[in-house]
């Protein structure tokens, strides 16, 4: 009997202790959630507020040495348009404007171009300026209708042109030495040059944005045709069975003595006449485009 007295004896004790203890107390501990089978943990408590510490700022980033060059270098305002005149007859393209002929090389050229024929027409004014301004400007200019023949009466021009003094002599002589052979061997004389022009401040066949013709500085020169004194005349542009040997022999004299030679075939611009010129180009390269049929 012993062990059942002394349990109750402890049952009677642990009693009064209970008494006296607060109702809280008495209260068995809750068990955390997380250690519930299958229960999520719970999220950590928010910090307790307090003041705020600034964020370091980013450190700037580091750009390559090209991408740094042309980051520094601020791109260009557009150019304005131009403003007032007129829009200048050589486009940007076109060769800069030819240089002047010294006067002694211009009393020269006069001499030669006396001594082969050509009968320059004396301006009205003697200290008038050459024709144009910048690339339609002509260096040493001479204006002429005829060239005397050693054999014969005067060739004629069926209308003046100007162009520089260098093309006059060699258009003199290729009318003194070249056509009127060919009209000889033809059997009859050389009369007149038909369909004529020379200088002329303009692009290239006419067309806006062109590069300068050679007309513009007098270093070109158009023919339609000849007159022969037998009363033929010979169009460049007309395929004539009775003309194609005539047509052929000016080709190949124009084309053996003039740097550029555009005729019909050329293209449609040259379609009705011949044009010449003496323009220098690189390795003295030379064009001869005529088409005779």
């Amino acid at each position: 009997m012993r062990g059942p007295r002394r349990l109750a004896v402890a049952g009677m004790a642990w009693a009064m202790v209970l008494a006296v203890l607060p109702a809280e107390a008495q209260a068995p501990l809750a068990r955390p959630k997380s250690a519930l089978p299958g229960a999520k943990a719970a999220a950590p408590p928010a910090p307790a507020a307090g003041p705020s510490v600034p964020l370091p700022k980013p450190a700037p980033q580091r750009l390559a040495r090209g991408e740094r060059s042309r980051a520094a270098v601020p791109l260009p305002l557009p150019r304005p348009e131009d403003v007032g005149g007129s829009p200048s007859v050589a486009p940007q393209d076109s060769a800069p404007p030819p240089a002047p002929m010294e006067e002694a090389a211009f009393a020269a050229c006069l001499k030669d171009f006396t001594a082969r024929g050509g009968e320059a027409i004396a301006k009205a004014d003697p200290d008038e300026p050459a024709k144009g301004e910048g690339a339609c400007a002509i260096p040493g200019p001479v204006a002429f209708s005829r060239v005397t023949l050693p054999e014969g009466p005067a060739v004629t021009l069926d209308s003046a042109v100007t162009v520089r003094c260098t093309m006059a002599l060699e258009l003199a002589s290729w009318i003194r030495d070249d056509l009127a052979a060919i009209a000889r061997r033809h059997g009859t004389a050389l009369a007149q040059l038909k369909g004529v022009g020379g200088h002329a401040c303009r692009p290239r066949n006419g067309q806006a944005g062109a590069q300068i013709s050679e007309h513009a500085s007098g270093n070109a020169f158009d023919l339609l045709g000849i007159k022969l004194a037998d009363g033929r005349v010979v169009e460049f542009s007309q395929a004539d069975a009775a003309t194609k040997d005539i047509r052929a022999e000016v080709q190949k004299s124009a084309c053996e003595r003039f740097r550029t030679v555009l005729g019909p075939g050329a293209d449609s611009a040259h379609a009705s006449h011949v044009h010449v010129d003496m323009r220098q180009r690189r390795n003295d390269f030379r064009m001869c485009q005529w088409d005779v049929k």
